[in-house]
């Protein structure tokens, strides 16, 4: 038992590039060997394929099985032996794969590569009615929200969630922004005092104009007096704090 788990630790630990290389080569090498060793079984490069798949893959169908003591000893040791343990582990870290992108994207750790897409900052009730807007306006946009939430609160295939302040140039450049089409920043709504909440939005709206000045740019604002404050800050358009805030905001992309 100690053997087969030092065993099992040592495949499962082998990198995704050297154990496809392997996969893919011993798939291969029993393609073109299987009718060498028994042409009279497997008459065709696709029968020997098919026979190498159906049995790494455990399925079995038994309409293709070699006769031959040479063909059943490469068989037992390639394919039973090596094959299946390999298949195995390659499905194993596909599944693995699969699982840390899906933790890594609801943590906001992953870097959004796609361009043409809607920021917003921070995840707000009215950021939710915004995401909705968008989401049912236009099938195609993705967007992108940056927000300090341990995890998403929406998973949707065209939502996208960065992790960090967006104060921060790291999380800015993480979302993406150059190649952004619009950026949203709503009010804080977990601030209560408006000077506090407009002066935080100042200074995202400066860390984003200072690394996407080409993008547009919309602001909501609590206090309209505080707009002459983003006087030397390039703001697209300023969008004062209603209940059709999130709505005016969609309808302020285009």
């Amino acid at each position: 038992m100690f053997v087969l788990r030092k065993l099992y630790f040592k495949m499962t630990s082998i990198s995704w590039l050297v154990l496809t290389t392997f996969t893919v080569g011993l798939i291969l090498l029993s393609t073109i060997i299987l009718p060498l060793i028994e042409p009279y079984t497997f008459g065709s490069n696709m029968d020997s394929f098919w026979f190498t798949m159906t049995t790494m893959l455990t399925v079995g169908y038994g309409d293709l099985s070699p006769s031959s003591t040479l063909g059943r000893i490469y068989t037992i040791i390639f394919l039973y032996v090596i094959g299946i343990g390999l298949f195995a582990t390659f499905i194993g870290k596909a599944m693995e794969s699969l699982t840390m992108y899906r933790r890594l994207k609801e943590k906001g750790d992953l870097m959004f590569e796609g361009e043409n897409h809607i920021v917003i900052i921070d995840w707000s009730h009215k950021a939710e009615i915004a995401i909705k807007n968008i989401l049912s306006k236009d099938k195609k946009v993705e967007i992108v929200v940056i927000d300090t939430n341990e995890k998403a609160l929406e998973i949707h295939e065209r939502i996208h969630y960065v992790r960090g302040y967006a104060t921060n140039n790291g999380t800015l450049e993480q979302a993406n922004i150059q190649k952004a089409k619009a950026i949203l920043i709503f009010a804080d709504d977990r601030v209560s005092d408006q000077v506090l909440t407009d002066g935080k939005s100042l200074m995202i709206a400066c860390a984003v104009e200072r690394i996407a000045p080409h993008v547009r740019t919309i602001v909501e604002v609590e206090r309209e007096e505080h707009i002459e404050n983003f006087s030397h800050v390039n703001i697209d358009k300023f969008l004062l704090s209603d209940g059709t805030i999130a709505k005016l905001a969609v309808d302020s992309i285009e």
